[in-house]
């Protein structure tokens, strides 16, 4: 017996009530009773019940079933009749709009066209680096000319300001750069 969460939506387009939903799967070769099982995202916590039969899909859609899913930093965990978290996951960053997460054939989790109680597809090169974050973005953007300057004003700013602590703490150099020696003057 195996049940997987197996893909998710958590940005849908469009509003987000009318269109997140949970996917599990049962990769296993008997049917399982979800009586007492639970699916938790965040702060929310939904009881399942129902039967999933072998390679078979149950999808839970938010309106159905009241839960909420983050479009950034987005987890979901499934836990089984007795408390045992069965599985869990995740994503870090924004879910682009209109993109499920969902199980690959490797195993792991990356953003693609929703297949709802399908099969799921990838039509694309998808890698999980890629996927963790807004399409389009870039991960290491280009450090610009004023990205610069503004780290060099900034730590002038900080090197002058010790400077002047130091030479202030110091009686010597207080008097040399901020006294007047009156001797010099007659």
């Amino acid at each position: 017996m195996m049940i997987v969460i197996n893909e998710w939506l958590p940005n849908p387009t469009g509003k987000d009530a009318d269109g997140e939903w949970i996917e599990l799967y049962n990769n296993g070769v008997n049917s399982v009773n979800l009586s007492g099982w639970r699916i938790e995202s965040g702060k929310t916590k939904v009881n399942l019940q129902g039967i999933i039969k072998p390679e078979g899909y149950l999808v839970l859609r938010r309106p159905e079933v009241k839960f909420t899913l983050n479009n950034t930093d987005g987890e979901v965990s499934l836990f089984d009749s007795i408390g045992k978290l069965v599985d869990h996951q995740n994503f870090f960053g924004a879910a682009p709009e209109g993109e499920s997460f969902a199980l690959s054939q490797d195993g792991m989790f990356v953003f693609t066209e929703p297949t709802l109680g399908g099969v799921n597809k990838f039509t694309r090169e998808t890698g999980l680096i890629n996927n963790s974050y807004p399409v389009h973005e870039a991960l290491n953007r280009q450090t610009s000319n004023f990205d610069w300057l503004g780290l060099v004003l900034g730590v002038a700013a900080v090197l002058t300001g010790l400077i002047i602590f130091a030479t202030k703490r110091n009686e010597n150099l207080s008097n040399l750069f901020f006294g007047r020696d009156e001797n010099f003057w007659r």
